[in-house]
């Protein structure tokens, strides 16, 4: 599958901020069955950044805007080639419990709870659900938790925020697509199972998919015989070429699109927007990454007894 995406977010300041310091992950991974084949980051007010690989291997963009500043908009757009088939986990060898040495230093931080993804007795109580049998498939374990989660909890918006611990969703029996991964990745680690977060995006498929007009998020589980196998526990299926791979983590404070600080004491509003477009062919002139800026005004001075002077400023560049 050959997509091109568009994520477009727009930061508003209900005051002058004087700096901004944002480091962002939206440049989709470079995997074996995923290649990103260009990617642009356009950012205003104008600045310049640089990219760097974090300690997970993702790729990170960072930058400051120092002059007073009332705005942010910040367009990542990328082309992306998918060959992604949706694997049949039940088909593979491994049997639970893992054996030790699948347990190696490289997935050690993805057995550890931590963050939001805590352990709970109501976790527990949800694995004896599971009953999970030494000897078991480690596929049907994981099809098994799937489901579970389809069946015991809703999808609903505005029951937990992004910092949410996953006892909010056992309290709730809701949430949203980040408490269903944290949920099923704490699951798997109280089973002493590898398992880490992924960000992304996904391109719909007939409105099917929820989540699609923003960010997405969905786990990977080890399997040693196959290696990361990806499910969506928020739509109860597994990850298919539509999915688009960011960045991975052992949670979501691993890896939002953007995260920063400022200086100031407005308060900031968030906006997000994606677009996916299916192509047929690969668009000429791509580049591999280039960074661009936007129009997007800046103010001399400071805010506070000059605000009609700044005003003033900008609508004169506006």
């Amino acid at each position: 599958m050959l997509l091109k995406l568009t994520h477009q977010t727009d930061l508003t300041y209900s005051a002058m901020i004087s700096e901004s310091v944002m480091e962002l992950r939206m440049a989709p991974r470079q995997e074996q069955d995923q290649h990103r084949l260009s990617f642009t980051l356009a950012i205003g007010p104008p600045t310049s950044a640089f990219s760097y690989f974090d300690w997970l291997g993702n790729s990170v963009h960072a930058f400051t805007v120092n002059p007073f500043h009332k705005q942010i908009r910040i367009v990542a757009s990328s082309v992306v080639e998918t060959d992604r088939v949706k694997v049949q986990p039940e088909r593979f060898l491994d049997r639970w419990p893992l054996p030790p040495d699948a347990y190696d230093y490289a997935v050690w931080d993805y057995l550890q709870f931590g963050g939001p993804i805590v352990d709970a007795p109501r976790l527990r109580e949800l694995v004896n659900v599971l009953q999970p049998e030494p000897g078991m498939s480690l596929g049907e374990l994981s099809l098994r938790t799937l489901h579970l989660l389809a069946e015991h909890f809703a999808y609903r918006k505005g029951v937990t925020t992004a910092a949410s611990p996953i006892t909010d969703i056992l309290e709730h029996g809701s949430g949203v697509c980040q408490d269903f991964t944290h949920l099923m990745i704490g699951l798997a680690r109280a089973m002493r199972i590898p398992a880490r977060y992924v960000s992304g995006l996904v391109h719909p498929d007939a409105d099917k998919y929820r989540g699609f007009t923003q960010t997405h998020a969905w786990c990977e589980w080890l399997f040693p015989s196959a290696g990361w196998i990806a499910f969506d526990p928020a739509n109860n299926c597994i990850v298919g070429g539509n999915f688009i791979k960011v960045a991975v983590g052992r949670h979501f404070f691993d890896v939002p699109p953007n995260k920063g600080i400022y200086r100031g004491t407005a308060q900031e509003s968030i906006e997000v927007a994606v677009q996916s477009e299916e192509l047929r062919v690969v668009p000429p002139e791509l580049a591999a990454e280039r960074v661009q800026s936007l129009a997007i005004p800046i103010f001399a001075g400071a805010a506070g007894p000059h605000q009609d002077m700044l005003n003033q400023q900008q609508d004169q560049q506006q």
